[in-house]
This record gives C-alpha cells, structure tokens and sequence, in this order.
C-alpha cells in the first residue's frame, strides 16, 4: 500500500480525501472533534504541497430515513484549519443512493473531481461504499497518514498476548454479531453490554459473558455486573474495546464506562480503544476532565465495526482498494 507521501504532489495538483467526518452534531454544533482531529496530518502535509484539497465523506445515515446533516456544518472547522477558501468541501455522500450502493458512475463522477485519491477514513473502510472502493478504480490511490496508523497499531493484536478480554457494546446488534462470534475463537473472554448484552438470542458459550444485573431502566450495567467484569479484566494481558456499556449520554448511566475503563488500565494489559461512541463517552467532561480516561489507552481507533472486523480478518474492502488497481 502506497501512503501519500510516496506521492508526486506537483503544486495545485487536486487530492480527493476521503475522510472520516462521521462526528455527532447538535443543533449546527460539533459535539466532539475526535475523528476530525484525527485527519489533520494528511491535510496540514497536504496544504505545505501546496495541493488543491477536496474533503469528502458522510455524516449519519440518511438513507435509513434518520436525520439529513449536511457536511457544510464542519466548514468552521476546517476554515480555522486549512484557511478559508483553501479547500472544497463535498456535501454528505450518503445523500446520494449511489454512495452505499456502491454504484460505479457516482464513483466516476467523483474522480472527476480530483487528479489522485486519498483514503482516511479507516471507520468506514469495511463498507463496500462506493468513495471506499469505487474511486480507487478510477485514479491514482494512496493511503492517508491516519490509515496507516490504524493498520499498523491495530496489526499489533493479531497475535494477542493472552489472556486477551474483548468488551463489545452499543446497540446494533445486527452488525456486531457475526464479528462477536468470530472474536469467541481467538479471545479468552467477551464481555458484552449496551443494548446488544439485552438483544442476544442464541447458546451463549462459556466465555461469552453478559451482564448480571443492570442499574435503573436497563441504561447501564448494574454493580454485580461491573464487579464481574473487573475480576475478568484484572487478569487480561490484551483488551479490547469497541461500543458504550450504557447510555452514556445521560451522566449517570455513563458510570459502567467509566469503571470498567479504570479496570482495564489497573490490568496492565495492552489497551485498544474503538468506536464513536465509548470514545466520546470517556471523553465526556466528567469523565476526561477527573480521570483522563482516553490517554490512558495504548491505542484509540476511529473505527468501532472497522476496528472488529479488521482484527478477525487482518483486511478491510477499502484497504484491498487500495493494494489492488495498480
């Protein structure tokens, strides 16, 4: 794979980046800035080449009927970054069917855009979207500076030192479960909680763990739980983490994160950290600002699904675009 400073970057030469721009918006705000932190190394390398950037990627998922956000909200942000009128800044791909169809015109027209391909945006690299692998086959492609931290970090847990404790929340079942049994073959124990821990309705093994009790209107895990968990992860050497325990969002029920987060750092173990969610929710201000939960990780990922599923099969569809077409 070829990272983009192995690229020729004449002056005014236009690089499409594909970046991670998935951040939680409230009212026109950006809550947390994480993922677009994150990019700034391949747009500042970027801008001293004195290249002709245009930043593309998504936010949400409209075409499931939820919430339209435009990209045009983040254009702050990237004016205080880059200087305004320095860079162009594509609407929301997912607002056209064509992105998540993978619809091979869509991708054209978005190389028309630029002279080379950028991705950055490893949180979206295990969708077969079409500005993931689409593009690639349509212009000269290179990895972004944050990509290829992720895949070098994460490579790092192929061979775990064990025992190696993987702990999964959130709420989408449906997407985490096929890589939730592939992890019950190379890990000791999964822990699992949120709203997955509830929804579970197949033979549980033996080293797949639920929780025991949950605090008030099943928002959180509950005492025993934590206490279970803790004794679990105290004997780690790896961990895991992908998805919240609770809803985090409400203070009080974020108390589950911010347990088992003191454990895994008690362990000693080689820490990874992953997903939107249980990232923003150690980085709350009650969290961060007390405990400074997040530095304490070896390793935070941009991905949460991504970050799963690049572990169990050491590859990624955006990845394989970028090794492949030459």
């Amino acid at each position: 794979m070829k990272s983009i400073d192995m690229a020729n970057l004449q002056s005014g030469i236009k690089v499409f980046v594909r970046g991670d721009l998935d951040v939680a918006i409230e009212n026109g705000v950006i809550k947390e800035t994480f993922r677009l932190d994150r990019l700034l190394p391949t747009l500042n390398y970027l801008k001293e080449k004195s290249a002709k950037i245009v930043i593309a990627g998504h936010i949400g998922r409209p075409q499931e009927n939820k919430e339209r956000i435009s990209t045009q909200v983040l254009l702050p942000y990237f004016n205080a970054i880059l200087g305004e009128g320095t860079f162009e800044l594509l609407e929301n791909l997912r607002f056209s069917i064509g992105e998540e169809a993978n619809n091979l015109e869509f991708a054209k027209s978005l190389s028309e855009k630029a002279d080379i391909y950028v991705n950055d945006c490893f949180g979206t690299c295990h969708r077969k979207h079409a500005s993931i692998v689409g593009i690639p086959k349509f212009l000269p492609h290179y990895a972004g500076f944050d990509l290829l931290n992720e895949i070098i970090n994460l490579s790092k847990v192929f061979n775990p030192a064990h025992p190696f404790v993987a702990i999964i929340g959130g709420a989408k079942l449906e997407t985490k479960k096929p890589i939730i049994k592939e992890l019950l073959n190379i890990a000791d124990y999964v822990l699992v909680g949120g709203k997955i821990g509830m929804d579970w309705n197949e033979d549980v093994p033996e080293n797949l763990i639920f929780p025991i009790d949950y605090a008030r209107e099943k928002k959180d895990i509950g005492v025993q739980t934590v206490e279970k968990f803790t004794e679990i992860i105290l004997n780690a050497k790896t961990v895991l983490w992908a998805g919240p325990l609770g809803v985090y969002e409400e203070d009080e029920f974020n108390k589950g994160n911010m347990l088992v987060a003191k454990a895994v750092f008690e362990s000693g173990a080689y820490s990874i950290l992953g997903g939107g969610g249980i990232v923003a929710a150690l980085n709350k201000p009650a969290c961060a600002g007390r405990l400074g939960l997040l530095s304490k990780f070896n390793f935070i990922s941009t991905g949460g699904g991504a970050m799963l599923e690049y572990l169990v099969k050491h590859t990624l569809p955006g990845i394989e675009a970028l090794n492949n077409n030459g």
